[in-house]
């Protein structure tokens, strides 16, 4: 299938299309909702968010996780590489 000539799979982004900001605004209303319009915990402990959102919460955690990940190790890199390259720019002490 094919969408402009282009194929759809080159198309579509697993990236959302909306600021994070957003996306942690309406992801406050959801879980607000599901409080509102879920039963009251049957104990302690009871999950307040339903079962069938636990695989969806363990792959967002996981991917966000990996991107922080990954975003701290490229921070950590380039300061490793700045601090090698600065070294040879301060003068020797005798």
């Amino acid at each position: 299938m094919t969408v402009n000539g282009k194929d759809v799979r080159k198309v579509r982004s697993n990236r959302p299309p909306l600021p994070r900001q957003v996306q942690e605004y309406l992801g406050l209303k959801l879980r607000a909702q599901l409080y509102e319009d879920s039963p009251k915990p049957q104990y302690l402990g009871d999950p307040a968010v339903p079962r069938e959102f636990d695989s969806l919460i363990a792959r967002i955690e996981a991917r966000d996780r990996a991107e922080r990940s990954e975003r701290i190790g490229r921070i950590a890199r380039q300061a490793v590489a700045d601090a090698l390259a600065n070294l040879g720019d301060t003068p020797s002490r005798r």
